[in-house]
Formats: structure tokens, sequence, C-alpha cells
């Protein structure tokens, strides 16, 4: 009997693909997936740990982990929403892109924008969101103590460089690189002190996350000896900030919910304290840095304004806005205090910058995923339905952007992965909780 009729087992039955086509698919996939994680975390070392060294090669490998990332794409109903926002905020980029340029915005102020507010976050994001599905955030918060470690072991490798060698040593970390040391203070310039703003914030709140008794009290000791020797306020910072935010809500998470106040404080509370001791005595010991005068420094400074060179910025920006009655002047325009000569339209003061150059209703498009993103997680929280994984994120995330009130973070693609991970990863793994949260 004739049996031309009937398909091969080899050959496409209907809508269906074959077995052995099935097969190389989820080779394909799987092999595409492990290129991603390898690429994604090369990317993470070069953005986390010597953030702003290699800016070509960071570049490059941000761009393959993107093209890698694109396979596997998911848009559920939270990144949707999160993509809709990042839509709004490129239409206000490009209409403030055109107003810079009536204005006499230089051409490379042009490029940079673009390059920085529309290209690089939504890089980010799409990576950001192949990063969570792959891991998952779990995963994701070990990655991130192990480059936390890599991140301290780099300030220690600077600080001997520098003080055997000389700036020419440690050029590969920071070009004009200085460290001040004296009466007490310690201060140096290295770029991975943004990174470890959003560290210390998260692992200061969430300490449990760190696997091992061990490792934990090792990297919270090594993350407050960098943060007090690095003579930066917004990182010695962090590590209060976030201690008091995880303190806060770690009785509003999903899994001790219902943990008393003695309880919480013995159970978060004493693995930091054993930390700043054990910082503390090796700061005594190693060096002639003084508690004291860190906390003295850092008040002052907090007390004055952030500096003088500050002040004179926020009046100037201020002026600016109230010269264009808060429509906005335009991308790539400044005011007449010039904080970089080389770029004179950056400043420090990020937001109050941004309100100059896209006035009041530009700044809140940019600011409305923020906005959300920090609801959605004060929301869980009140309903006790915060994973700790997202109240590190938060915590992190939440020191970062207080940071941006003292120096452009948001505005450097290296670091923009601490705005942008902590909200994908909330807007891709929990998007029934931000849709529907119990009274």
């Amino acid at each position: 009997m004739s049996t031309g009729n009937a398909p091969s087992p080899t050959a496409p039955a209907g809508p269906f693909l074959p077995l052995d086509a099935l097969e190389d698919t989820g080779r394909y996939r799987l092999t595409v997936g492990h290129m991603f994680l390898g690429t994604a975390s090369l990317l993470l070392f070069l953005s986390v740990v010597i953030p702003n060294s290699m800016p070509i090669s960071t570049a490059a490998v941000m761009g393959l982990a993107f093209l890698l990332a694109l396979p596997g794409l998911r848009i559920g109903p939270g990144f949707r929403n999160l993509l809709t926002m990042y839509a709004c905020s490129v239409i206000v980029t490009i209409v403030y892109m055109i107003v810079g340029g009536m204005h006499d915005a230089p051409l490379v102020a042009t490029v940079q924008v673009g390059a920085i507010y529309i290209l690089s976050p939504l890089l980010w994001t799409f990576i950001a969101e192949a990063l969570v599905r792959r891991l998952g955030a779990d995963r994701l918060i070990h990655w991130f103590a192990m480059l936390s470690l890599l991140c301290a072991v780099s300030v220690a490798l600077f600080f001997y460089l520098y003080l055997r060698h000389g700036a020419a040593a440690v050029a590969f970390f920071f070009q004009g690189a200085n460290i001040n040391q004296n009466e007490g203070f310690s201060g140096a310039t290295m770029h991975v002190y943004g990174s470890l703003i959003f560290l210390c914030g998260g692992f200061f709140s969430s300490p449990e996350l760190i696997k091992g008794r061990l490792l934990r009290l090792a990297l919270l000791a090594a993350l407050l000896v960098c943060a007090l020797t690095s003579g930066r306020s917004a990182l010695i910072l962090a590590v209060p900030i976030g201690w008091l935010l995880g303190l806060m809500l770690t009785p509003r998470t999903t899994q001790h919910p219902h943990k008393s106040a003695i309880t919480r404080i013995i159970r978060y509370g004493l693995p930091t304290m054993i930390a700043v001791v054990a910082a503390l005595f090796l700061l005594q010991a190693y060096t002639q840095i003084s508690l004291s005068k860190v906390i003295d420094v850092v008040t002052t400074k907090l007390a004055s304004g952030g500096g003088e060179a500050r002040v004179q910025m926020g009046h100037s920006l201020y002026a600016g806005i109230l010269g264009d009655n808060g429509i906005g002047s335009g991308h790539g325009v400044g005011v007449s205090f010039i904080s970089d000569p080389i770029h004179p339209w950056r400043y420090e003061l990020v937001w109050l910058a941004t309100i100059y150059r896209v006035g009041i209703v530009g700044a809140l498009v940019y600011a409305l995923p923020f906005v959300i993103y920090m609801i959605a997680v004060l929301r869980l929280a009140y309903a006790c339905r915060l994973p700790p994984v997202h109240k590190f994120m938060f915590c992190g995330f939440f020191c970062a952007f207080l940071a941006t009130n003292t120096n452009p973070y948001i505005e450097a693609f290296s670091f923009q992965w601490m705005y942008v991970v902590p909200m994908v990863a909330l807007f891709v793994d929990y998007p029934a909780s931000l849709r529907r949260v119990p009274e």
C-alpha cells in the first residue's frame, strides 16, 4: 500500500517542527544563553569594578551583550510599561536636542546626549531583562557580592600602587589620580566609588543575602573600609542609609514579616556591628584614619551644601531655570558657571541641571520611571510582599539616586546599571505584584 501522503519522521507536520529541529533550536538557545551570560559577566566587571577605565571596550561588550539578549527577549506587561516610559523620555530628549541646537549647542554635546539619554538606557534595559530572566535576581545578587570583593581589591591595589609608585602607576584606574591623607582623613580619586555607593547601600541593607557568615563579615568590613578611605560623602553616607532602610524594610519582606524589633537588631544589626568593629580595628592598626575626623568632614560638607563650587553651580542653574521660565533651554546648553572646561554643559547637580535643560515637565517625564519604581516597592513593603532581593535592589538604587545630587553618575553609561537593573528586575520579576497589591 502506498504511503506517499504520510509525513516522514523528520519532515514538518502541519505547524509543528520535527524533533531534530526542536533539539537544534534548543541547543542554539542554550549556546546563545551561555554566550550572553559570559558577555554580561564581562560587561558587569568592566562597568562595576573598573568603570570608565576602558570605555571603548565597555561600549563594545555592551553592544555584544545587547545583541545576545535579543533572541530570548520576553516582553511582559511590566516590561512593556517600562518601555513605554522610556519612549516618552526619548521624545523629550529629541525635542530638547533640537532646542539645544537652536541655542548653539555644540555637535559633540548633541552626540553625547543621544548616546547617554537614548542609546545607553535602551541597551542596559534589554541586557538587564535578559540577566534577570536567565539568572534570576538571587543569583544576580550573588554576582554583585563577588563584584564587590573585586571592587575592594581594586581599591586596595590602587592605594598600594599609588603610595609605592606614584600617580603614573594607577593611571589605568584614574587619569590624574590623587590620594589625600591628612590629619586623620583619607580621600582618593577612583571611579569605582560610584559603583560602591550602590553596593554599600544594598549589602548593608540586606547582609542576610550574602551566603556564608565569614564572607558576609569580610565583605561588609571591606565595603566599610573602602567607604571610610574614599573621602566621598555620598559613599560614606550610603552605609548608614542602607543599614537604616534595611532595618525598616526587613519586617515588611516576604520572608520575615513578623520578627520583633529586638530579633531584627540581633539578626541584621549584629553582623553589621561586627563588620564595623573589624573595619575600625584594621584602620586603627594599619592607618592613621580617624572616624571622628571623617564624620566631621562629611557633616561640614553637608552643612555647606556640598562645598562652595556646588553652591555657586546651584545658584547659576536656578538663575537659568528662572530665566527661561522653567520651559527648558535645551540639551548641550550651559549656564555662566562652568564645572567642566572640556564639557561645559555638564553639571554635578544632575536633577537641577535637568530642569534647566528640559524644563519642569521634561524633568518629570525623566523622573517618572524612578517615581513609579519607588512607589511600587513601598506598596509591596506596605503589604508585606517585598521580596528580600528587591529590598537589596531598592536600597542600593536609593543611595545611588541620592548621589545624583552630587555627581552625574546617571549620565555615564558605565554607571547606568545602578538605576536600570533594579527597575527592570522588579518590573520583569513581579509584574502581578505591581498591578495589584492588596489593601
